[in-house]
């Protein structure tokens, strides 16, 4: 780290902005002064309802202040080839604590920014109080209506605030638990005109992916290449249950679940269960190459047109679909444990 003066260290913080910054926020602005633990002392930026901002990190220590209208979506990043942080910014004086890192991603070094900690802020509060229910509850056996009655009271008391409609395009897109006309009820809650257009969109796909390719539909019939150029016709794994999950060479996340997987197939080797791996890869070379590193011996295909995620509305990824040995789908997009808890239950049955 280098060493500053003591008249230097006196100005904790050098704005990308010419505009001076206020030292504190009042009701109608807001402060985010944050400490970055790690060896970082490059620029970090706040990003937030098309506003670009930047200050350098001095000292482990960076300051944002600006003012928005309501709570609105936003992020923080590092320099360089980096992860993003999310956060929602609202009129309040929020603190902030991150972890930095630096690894090796694809050969490249990549600046990864975490948030350890961040008070003063609503938004964040209702967000752990949500993440703390759904992973208190998921697993319990009469959790869906567990689940509505929070989404019901959780929509009524934040109808304006943008995580109610992040939350339920989740439900409906990622996660979906509850049944098509129970989202509507929810979806009739919410004052869509304070909502973030792209979560609305993908609550209306999840909705009619319910129709299409929801639980106990058909899953979508296709043939895609597999590593020695065959083509693979996903009927060929009907008799089994199937987990269908998608992903590429490039995603991290993919990649991080991949020994989940793994110990997965392991766990139901002599049972009648396996996996299918497809690829939204554009570059045949690192997809076989990861295949190799990341040890996925079961079949693997690859739909570089997309035509297949196209079909299925997948926006992102890692996603997965679980399939009965008749073809129908089981579930959507869910948790290993989740899918452990199916399976185990078709075998015993």
């Amino acid at each position: 780290m280098k060493h500053f003066s003591l008249i230097l260290l006196t100005f904790f913080f050098i704005s990308c902005q010419e505009t001076p910054k206020k030292e504190s926020a009042d009701d109608d602005s807001f402060s985010i002064v944050g400490t970055l633990n790690g060896d970082y002392s490059d620029y970090i930026y706040l990003n937030y309802g098309g506003i670009k901002d930047s200050v350098k990190v001095l000292n482990n220590r960076f300051e944002f202040y600006g003012k928005v209208e309501q709570p609105t979506p936003g992020s923080l990043n590092l320099e360089g080839y980096h992860t993003v942080a999310d956060l929602y910014i609202e009129n309040s004086a929020i603190r902030i604590e991150t972890d930095y890192k630096q690894i090796i991603n694809n050969g490249e070094p990549l600046n990864v920014l975490l948030i350890k900690d961040l008070k003063g802020s609503y938004s964040a509060k209702i967000q752990n109080e949500y993440k703390a229910f759904y992973q208190a509850n998921q697993n319990k056996d009469h959790f869906k209506t567990l689940l509505y009655d929070k989404l019901k009271l959780f929509i009524k008391e934040n109808k304006r605030h943008p995580f109610s409609g992040t939350v339920l395009a989740e439900n409906a897109y990622i996660s979906p638990v509850l049944t098509k006309n129970e989202l509507l009820e929810l979806y009739a809650l919410l004052d869509t005109n304070q909502q973030n257009k792209l979560e609305l969109d993908l609550f209306k796909m999840g909705i009619a992916n319910l129709d299409k390719y929801g639980v106990n539909k058909p899953f979508l019939e296709f043939t895609l290449p597999n590593t020695k150029d065959n083509n693979t016709d996903i009927t060929s794994f009907l008799g089994k249950i199937t987990l269908v999950d998608f992903w590429a060479s490039w995603c991290r996340p993919c990649r991080i679940k991949h020994p989940e997987l793994i110990n997965l197939k392991k766990k139901f080797e002599a049972e009648n269960f396996d996996i299918v791996s497809v690829s939204i890869d554009s570059n045949k070379k690192n997809w076989l190459q990861a295949i190799e590193k990341d040890h996925l011996n079961w079949t693997n295909l690859i739909d570089t047109d997309k035509q297949v995620t196209n079909e299925l509305g997948i926006q992102g990824i890692p996603f997965n679909y679980l399939i009965d040995e008749e073809g129908f789908v089981l579930g959507v997009n869910l948790p290993i444990e989740h899918i452990e808890k199916i399976v185990n239950e078709k075998i015993n049955n």
